[in-house]
C-alpha cells in the first residue's frame, strides 16, 4: 500500500476506534516532511463510491504528514453519512497532493486534464476544482463550474486565477 494511503487510513481507523489521532511517525519520507495541502478521499467499496472527502488548496499544517493526519480526521464531519467501526472494511482510501499554486492571467493556461483550478474573488468567494473530474472536458468547462460552486458573479467581481498540478495516490 502507498505510504501516503496508510497513513490516512491508519490514522482514520485508529480515530473511529479510539477518538485518539495518532502522532506524526519520527522518521519522515523526503515527501512526507514537505509541507504541502492535499485531499484525503474515502471510497465505500463495492464499487467507488465516495463516503467523504477533505483537503483544501494550500497547506495549513507544517508537513504533509500532519496534513494527511488532519485531512483524514476532519472527512468524518464531510461523510455522506457517519463513518462507524463496522464501516472500516469496506472502505478505500486516496491521498491527492497538490502542486503549489501558480497564478494565471486567463483560462488558455488551463488544461483540466492535467492541472486543476483554484480562483478567488475580491469579495472572498473561491473554489477548487481538481484535475480530471468527470463532467469537466474544457478549460470553459472549468471556469463555469468553479464559479457556480462558489457564486461568483462575472460581471460584478474580479477573480484571480490559479492552476495547479496534482498527483495521486492510492
Amino acid at each position: 500500500m502507498n505510504p501516503l494511503v496508510k497513513l490516512a487510513k491508519t490514522n482514520l481507523e485508529q480515530f473511529v476506534k479510539t477518538s485518539q489521532a495518532m502522532s506524526v511517525p519520527q522518521y519522515l519520507s523526503a515527501e512526507l516532511a514537505q509541507q504541502r495541502a492535499c485531499y484525503v478521499y474515502a471510497f465505500q467499496k463495492p464499487g467507488r463510491h465516495l463516503r467523504a472527502m477533505f483537503g483544501g488548496p494550500l497547506p495549513r499544517q507544517r508537513s504533509l504528514a500532519e496534513e494527511i493526519i488532519h485531512n483524514s480526521i476532519t472527512i468524518l464531519d464531510y461523510a455522506s453519512r457517519p463513518i462507524k467501526k463496522a464501516d472500516l472494511s469496506s472502505l478505500t482510501y486516496a491521498v491527492a497532493v497538490l502542486e503549489p499554486l501558480h497564478r494565471i492571467s486567463n483560462k488558455d493556461h488551463l488544461d483540466p486534464e492535467n492541472f486543476g483550478l483554484y480562483l478567488t474573488s475580491d469579495r472572498g468567494k473561491s473554489s477548487i476544482i481538481l484535475p480530471q473530474r468527470t463532467g469537466i472536458e474544457t478549460p470553459d468547462d472549468q471556469v463555469a463550474i468553479a464559479m457556480r460552486e462558489a457564486g461568483i458573479q462575472a460581471n460584478q467581481e474580479v477573480v484571480t486565477m490559479y492552476r495547479f498540478l496534482v498527483t495521486y495516490h492510492e
